[in-house]
């Protein structure tokens, strides 16, 4: 029990991270780093919970999304491309850019419901049985309520990233 313990502290610290960006300048995209636990319902399906941080320069916000993480391996091998989708809601702070009624602005009142979506593509490969590498592709999507240019006034709207992602995968057997 105790050594299940302090591999799940140890599997806790390590996170995922990946830089996400709609451009190369510097002062542009945001910054994701998430931390997701998911276990096997079969040999190629996981699903699990997960927590992140996710930082909008463009818009100037800060967020901290909690989502279901599904992933479907199309293969039952130690290399497998496969796809994953995380829904959920999100936590806003931190918002520099809001009620100024100017492009990339955030409304001052109640952002209502706050969804967070990340569908994604990518490719698994084990160097070991139980320890791999994953790489994805993914479209991160938050909708916040944000000044719309057009009609002069503030509208829900879904603002996207494209990211991509890097981490480390461990599988316990047992668990």
């Amino acid at each position: 029990m105790i050594k299940k313990t302090i591999i799940t502290i140890l599997l806790a610290l390590v996170a995922v991270a990946g830089q996400a960006q709609t451009s190369f300048d510097l002062g542009e995209g945001c910054l994701n780093v998430i931390d997701v636990h998911e276990k096997f319902n079969n040999e190629r399906f996981s699903i699990g919970a997960g927590i992140g941080y996710n930082h909008h320069e463009k818009y100037k916000f800060s967020a901290i999304p909690v989502y279901l993480s599904t992933h479907y391996f199309f293969l039952d091998r130690r290399f497998s491309p496969f796809v994953n989708l995380r829904v959920g809601g999100f936590a806003l702070f931190n918002a520099k850019n809001v009620g100024t009624n100017e492009k990339y602005s955030i409304s001052k009142e109640k952002q209502g419901f706050s969804l967070f979506m990340s569908p994604s593509v990518g490719i698994k490969m084990h160097i070991t049985p139980n320890v791999g590498i994953m790489a994805s592709i993914c479209d991160e999507a938050y909708l916040i309520n944000a000044f719309d240019t057009n009609k002069n006034d503030y509208n829900s709207k879904l603002i996207h990233d494209l990211g991509i992602n890097v981490g480390v995968c461990f599988q316990i057997k047992g668990w």
